[in-house]
C-alpha cells in the first residue's frame, strides 16, 4: 500500500524538462485511490477482529465494560491528533494513528454484537458493502467535481448531530428512523464525495512529484472512507433494527 509511483511511470522530455503525461497522472490517481481503499479495508479488518475478541472478553468477564467509554474518548483524541499532525509528521506516523483508531473503533463497536441479531448485522454489512462500492465507483469515474456538495453535506452532518442529541431526551422511534434514513443518504453521498476528493487532490499534487504528500493524501483518504463506511453501516443497522 506504499507505492513508488514515479519510478514506474513513463515520462517524456520537452525543452529539456521532465513532464508527466495525462496517462501518468491518471495512473497515480488510480494507485492512490486504490491505496486509500485498501487501507480502509485493512482498518475494517482490524476493527472486526478487535471487536470480536473484545466481545469474547466481555462474555468471559476478562474485559471490563469500562473500556467502552475509555475507547470512545481515545477515538476522539486519535482523530484530533491525526488532523493536527497531518502536515507535521510522516505518512508512516499517520498510518500508525489510523491503525490505533481502527483498534479503538473495534472496541466501541463490539457492543453491536451484544445488541443486535447476527443475521441483521450480516445483512447490514452486506448492504453497506454494496452501497459503498457503487458510490465509490461513481465518485471515481464521474467527471463532475463533487466538492460543490460539501456545504450540503456539512448541513446534513449538523442536522444528524442535532437530531441525535434531541432524541437522547425524546427517545422517539420515529425520529430515530428519520435520522437513520437521513444518515444513510448523507454517508452514501459522502462516499462518492470523498473518493472524488481523493482523486482530485492526487491529480492536483501529482505534478509536484512529491511522493510524501501523495502518501498523506492516501492515508487521509483512507480514514475518511473508513468513517463513511462505519457510519453508513451503523445507520443501515438501525433501520433494520432487530435487536436481541
Amino acid at each position: 500500500m506504499n507505492y513508488n509511483d514515479f519510478d514506474e511511470l513513463s515520462n517524456y522530455e520537452q525543452s529539456g524538462e521532465r513532464y508527466l503525461t495525462y496517462e501518468d497522472i491518471e495512473k497515480i490517481a488510480a494507485s492512490k485511490v486504490k491505496g486509500s481503499i485498501l487501507w480502509m479495508v485493512f482498518g475494517l479488518l482490524i476493527s472486526g477482529i478487535t471487536g470480536y475478541f473484545t466481545l469474547m472478553g466481555f462474555a468471559k468477564g476478562i474485559i471490563p465494560v469500562i473500556v467502552i467509554p475509555v475507547a470512545v474518548v481515545l477515538e476522539f483524541v486519535a482523530v484530533i491528533a491525526f488532523t493536527a499532525l497531518t502536515y507535521k509528521v510522516s505518512a508512516s506516523v499517520l498510518r500508525m494513528i489510523f491503525i490505533l483508531y481502527s483498534v479503538l473503533t473495534g472496541i466501541t463497536l463490539s457492543v453491536i454484537g451484544v445488541l443486535y441479531d447476527p443475521y441483521v448485522i450480516i445483512s447490514a454489512f452486506a448492504g453497506t458493502v454494496v452501497l459503498f462500492t457503487v458510490l465509490a465507483i461513481y465518485g471515481y469515474v464521474t467527471k463532475e467535481d463533487l466538492s460543490k456538495y460539501r456545504s450540503i453535506l456539512i448541513v446534513g452532518l449538523i442536522s444528524l448531530l442535532i437530531m441525535g442529541v434531541i432524541n437522547i431526551f425524546l427517545q422517539s422511534d420515529g425520529l430515530m428512523w428519520i435520522t437513520s434514513m437521513l444518515g444513510v443518504v448523507v454517508f452514501i453521498v459522502f462516499t462518492a464525495y470523498d473518493v472524488n476528493r481523493i482523486k482530485n487532490n492526487v491529480i492536483a499534487y501529482a505534478l509536484e512529484e512529491d511522493a510524501g504528500i501523495l502518501d498523506k493524501i492516501e492515508i487521509h483518504g483512507a480514514l475518511s472512507l473508513y468513517l463513511d463506511f462505519v457510519n453508513l453501516f451503523i445507520y443501515i443497522l438501525r433501520i433494520l433494527g432487530r435487536r436481541k
